[in-house]
């Protein structure tokens, strides 16, 4: 069996005013739901979890501001694609082509090999500030500003919704289209991931967690022997996994996406460096084949028109 480096790392929780008089072994179940709670009980009467750095039972009830501490395996930061194409630059903003792989902020097991980290390392911009995101497996344009000024300007703009965001994605299955989504983006209680998102059309249903309302207007692009089609979408609303959770809801996964892709169980399986060969050739590609192709708006500075646009990738493009 392939042998995965690894790292420990040391996590701390706080216990919030509304966890109080939860049972510790209950807390950990539901804040890290992929353990069960039994692995969670075996870990506690190993003496591994420590709250105010002595070891805790299981029947432990927290109070609120309890500091809850234990130890875990991390696997090495992976390696990633690490050029960063600039596709645009003034004396305000930086907009590069970030490629699929590379994070665009320090999180989880990504520490050093990120979008703001390595513009930061080279010189290219002596203090990144980060004006928007793409999941990690997206490709294409992203924006930074170079000082503070730049950076409110540009959220301004951001917030009163007048930056026109344009994504090219192949999904599976022959997509009638076009479709303006509009309905609500949300969790669900049990779902098996916490981040992993759903999408209505009409009201989210009772047992709907942080619903938020979302609107992606989709657009045929070009179409491959029934079974693949690429899309442009718009986006009107800016939710997490908004374009990816709503083709999943409405039949049509993105290719190569592992959490909400043709096979649910597919995330697990790579997150445990598990995937087949049959897992990657159902995937098609080892990426999400999303990417953000275009930014438009009135340049918040200059007040002249903007348009920042990224060349669609070999592999997305190759599928057609």
């Amino acid at each position: 069996m392939k042998q995965i480096p690894m790292r420990l790392e040391t996590r701390h929780l706080s216990v919030k005013d509304t966890e109080a008089g939860v049972r510790l072994d209950q807390f950990l179940t539901k804040r890290f739901v992929r353990f069960s709670r039994s692995e969670w009980q075996k870990r506690l009467a190993a003496g591994e979890i420590k709250i105010a750095g002595q070891a805790a039972r299981a029947s432990r009830r927290l109070n609120a501001g309890d500091t809850i501490e234990f130890t875990y395996s991390m696997r090495d930061e992976p390696e990633v694609p690490t050029e960063i194409p600039i596709i645009f630059e003034d004396d305000s903003y930086l907009a590069v082509d970030k490629p699929a792989g590379l994070p665009v902020h320090p999180s989880g097991i990504y520490k050093e090999r990120t979008v703001t980290t390595l513009l930061a390392q080279r010189g290219t911009l002596k203090e990144p500030y980060l004006l928007h995101r793409i999941d990690r497996e997206t490709s294409g344009v992203l924006v930074l500003a170079k000082n503070r000024k730049a950076a409110a300007a540009f959220q301004k703009v951001l917030r009163a919704g007048k930056i026109d965001k344009d994504y090219l994605v192949a999904v599976e299955g022959d997509y009638a289209g076009p479709l303006d989504a509009h309905g609500f983006i949300y969790r669900r209680t049990n779902s098996r991931l916490p981040r992993q998102r759903f999408f209505t059309e009409g009201n989210p249903p009772a047992d709907a967690l942080e619903a938020q309302p979302c609107r992606t207007v989709f657009s045929v692009v070009k179409k491959q022997k029934g079974d693949l089609t690429l899309l442009q979408a718009r986006l009107f609303t800016g939710r997490m996994h908004q374009i990816r959770a709503t083709l999943a809801s409405l039949g049509y996964p993105v290719v190569g996406d592992k959490l909400y892709g043709v096979d649910a169980d597919a995330y697990f399986r790579f997150a445990d460096e598990e995937m087949t060969e049959h897992d990657w050739r159902r995937l098609r590609i080892a990426r999400s084949a999303l990417h953000a192709a275009q930014l438009s708006l009135t340049h918040p500075l200059q007040l002249t028109p903007w348009q920042i646009e990224a060349p669609l990738p070999v592999e997305i493009a190759g599928l057609f």
